[in-house]
């Protein structure tokens, strides 16, 4: 390699750095945005120069209109104009929820050329911005012809990620500075008022405590099941020892009993956590747990399923909607002591009121018990809320919790002396549902070779996933933090793929595997999580969710190797 080439990509290294340091920048000032006109000021600051475009814009949905309310760019543009929907990149983007990338405008026929032609765009990329909708749009733009860089386009997803975050985050504090200035008000006119007001403020402030406390526990809890699961797994397996049975079955023991003082710490249950939504056969789903619902009912229960076989799929995590029937079925046992009917139906319907356009699955559990009071039919949903002794609850918030994370809602029809119908409605997938159990999906065990640096803080769940990677085949060092992970490749250690915990101290697995990507590109990276920081991850990079089982890490690494190939 001559030195003028060895020069140039230095250059070009050093230069992507400096973007991604930008991006860094960009993400943790989108962090503290409380409002769109804060978000669009960040974008303008920074997007630019982070993607390294002649242009950028910020463009804002109106109904049927796109709004170019910002640009930073070499030309004017179109700040301030509005566009039809239908015919404007930015609306494509955004009904679509997709990443446009032009490299001629000139030939794509989702550009109004007659808008671009009189400007210095050639080549472009579009980003929506929102999570379970879009509602607003982020545009690069090139003088010239050509496909941008996948760094490029994964630079401006990431920004539009965290501004989508920001977005969520700016509508739950004007949310809340809505109810404070109704308080304010009520305070003046009417002291009843504002009694009942300081009463929904402080449960707010409660559920919001109590979200945080269980995300936390559910980020620990997840790190004990991890050696739990592996061991058992690897107890299970023909190349078992007497002496690997012992050394796993202790590090399973020891971290089941730290689990057993955790739940024991617990006061009521609550759910904040990544999901895995996939497209969801209901009819498959519930009659696979058929026979775990009539154990639960027991004998003086009789179980009714009625769910037609032309069902649609829905957008769903199918454990944790197993863990949702299973608890609202729970709930109707109690309410029936002396014995009644349960019954499980779904059909197909149009969104109801409060929910986003299109088609959805209404889940209906009914029972025949003993109903509710309207008092707690209002409650019933709160999660310090139970009517049962202490230990128990309602287990509807976590429910409600499931469903509202996967774009759907739940009603409660009770009455006293007229049972109690739950309805979960739950969004139609896009795609059709795996057939067979995600065990049988798994693909066959093949050795695996190369170099692998396993990053984690937690001794446990580092000494099983390095077993794990071990039986695979892999030549596996292993470190407690991301410094001295950094430091090592730095100075010439040179690993085939870094798997990495995402929450530890110091330095968090998303930004080792930026540094990562910007000074060696070549090491492939796979991210894990028990809990939070996953949606700040580059959208390219492979993610696995904690706990998982051999078959599940071996997948996510050949993935992420495959992205290196």
């Amino acid at each position: 390699m001559t030195r003028e080439l060895m020069s140039e990509r230095s250059s070009e290294q050093k230069a992507l750095a400096a973007r991604w340091t930008i991006a860094a920048e960009a993400m943790e000032a989108l962090a503290g945005a409380r409002s769109i006109d804060a978000i669009v000021n960040v974008l303008r600051a920074f997007a630019r120069r982070a993607v390294g475009a002649d242009g950028i814009a910020v463009i804002l949905r109106e109904g049927d209109l796109c709004h170019y309310i910002a640009e930073d760019s070499m030309a004017p543009l179109w700040a301030g104009q509005r566009f039809p929907a239908c015919n404007c990149v930015s609306g494509w983007a955004m009904r679509h929820g997709q990443t446009v990338v032009i490299p001629d405008i000139f030939n794509d026929a989702r550009v109004p050329v007659d808008a671009y032609e009189r400007t210095f765009v050639r080549s472009m990329v579009m980003v929506p911005i929102g999570r379970m909708e879009a509602t607003a749009a982020v545009g690069a733009y090139w003088s010239e012809e050509g496909e941008p860089s996948d760094n490029e386009v994964a630079l401006l997803e990431a920004l539009a990620r965290a501004a989508s975050t920001a977005l969520e985050n700016g509508r739950l504090f004007a949310a809340l500075e809505s109810l404070n200035d109704q308080l304010d008000e009520r305070v003046r006119d009417r002291t009843q008022e504002l009694e009942q007001a300081q009463d929904m403020v402080r449960q707010f402030q409660k559920m919001e405590a109590m979200g945080q406390l269980t995300g936390h526990v559910a980020h620990d809890f997840n790190n004990l099941l991890t050696p739990i699961i592996a061991g058992l797994d690897l107890i299970l397996t023909p190349k078992r020892t007497p002496e690997s049975i012992d050394r796993h079955a202790g590090m399973a023991l020891q971290a089941a009993e730290a689990a057993q003082i955790l739940v024991q710490r617990l006061l009521t249950f609550a759910r904040r956590q990544p999901l895995s939504p996939t497209a969801v056969d209901l009819p498959d789903l519930v009659a696979g747990m058929q026979a775990l619902l009539a154990s639960t009912m027991g004998p003086r229960v009789a179980l009714s399923v009625d769910l037609p076989a032309d069902l649609p799929a829905v957008r769903a995590d199918a454990n944790q909607l197993e863990l949702a029937i299973l608890n609202i079925a729970i709930n109707s046992r109690d309410a029936m002591p002396d014995g009644g009917t349960l019954g499980i139906s779904a059909d197909r319907r149009p969104a109801p009121p409060g929910l986003a356009a299109g088609d959805y699955v209404r889940i209906a559990i009914r029972d025949t018990g003993f109903g509710m009071t309207p008092e707690v039919r209002k409650s019933a949903m709160e999660p310090f809320f139970t009517t049962k002794p202490s230990g128990h609850g309602l287990g509807l918030s976590m429910a409600h919790g499931l469903t509202g994370q996967l774009g759907g809602t739940i009603e409660i029809d009770s009455k006293v002396g007229g049972g109690t119908t739950v309805m979960l409605w739950l969004p139609v997938a896009q795609d059709p549902a795996r057939a067979g159990s995600p065990d049988e999906q798994d693909a066959p065990e093949r050795r695996q070779s190369g170099k692998l640096l396993l990053v984690d803080d937690n001794a446990l769940v580092r000494a099983s996933t390095r077993d794990m990677l071990a039986d695979m085949g892999y030549e596996v060092v292993d470190v407690d933090h991301a410094e001295l992970a950094l430091g090592m490749i730095d100075a010439g250690y040179r690993p085939d793929i870094v798997v990495t915990d995402q929450v530890m101290p110091g330095m968090t697995g998303a930004e080792l595997a930026i540094r990562l990507r910007c000074d060696h590109p070549d090491i492939a990276l796979l991210i894990i999580s028990g809990y939070q920081g996953v949606d700040l991850i580059a959208p390219d990079i492979v993610r696995l969710s904690k706990p998982f089982r051999p078959s599940h890490l071996q997948a996510s690494i050949a993935a992420a190797r495959a992205q290196r190939a």
